[in-house]
């Protein structure tokens, strides 16, 4: 069978695609790749790296460690209980909390940012737990998704740390804005 009608077998019939643990991959980059294609945990995350490139270097330095922390314990901690229904909201209120901060582009607490931090690890943590399945090993599976956590906010904050032009830091205020009228929109859809 040709690549196209591969394709074609693939997009009308979507119970055949695997779309969180990648046949071949392994369970540890399977959990590396989990929360990038996952939109409602890379949006969080993406934001909560641009937040901390907002904040000074220790504050960031505080997300950057309090963020994957919380990711791998609350996704070991979702294994034994089942999957709050309040997920899908927290996440969604994670993205407007976060956009609207990165929007105003504000110093902020140590606290505070400890706390996000921490919250939308938590957040995202038990939605990784969520999504392992039978058969895949979830201590690897949870490294691999604790460490794309901890890389995603190293890049995030390395890449507003490093803006000087005024307008690439307006910039990155306005994809805060997005990623609050996003999650606003998400929650008002629930």
């Amino acid at each position: 069978m040709n690549k196209f009608r591969l394709g074609a077998v693939a997009l009308l019939a979507p119970s055949l695609a695997a779309a969180h643990v990648m046949p071949g991959v392994g369970d540890f980059y399977s959990g590396m790749l989990h929360p990038l294609l996952s939109l409602d945990q890379l949006v969080p995350l993406a934001a909560l790296s641009l937040l901390a490139g907002q904040q000074n270097r220790n504050l960031a330095v505080t997300a950057l460690i309090a963020f994957p922390a919380a990711l791998a314990a609350a996704a070991r901690a979702g294994l034994a209980v089942r999957q709050p229904s309040f997920l899908f909201v927290a996440s969604a209120a994670a993205m407007a909390i976060l956009g609207v901060l990165i929007a105003v582009s504000r110093p902020l607490p140590h606290f505070a940012v400890a706390a996000l931090a921490i919250a939308v690890g938590v957040v995202e943590g038990l939605a990784v737990s969520g999504e392992i399945s039978p058969g895949v090993e979830p201590l690897r599976f949870i490294a691999g998704a604790a460490l794309t956590g901890l890389v995603m906010v190293a890049y995030g904050i390395g890449l507003v740390r490093r803006l000087r032009a005024e307008w690439m830091r307006i910039a990155v205020r306005a994809a805060g804005s997005w990623v609050a009228a996003i999650g606003v929109m998400v929650l008002a859809l629930k």
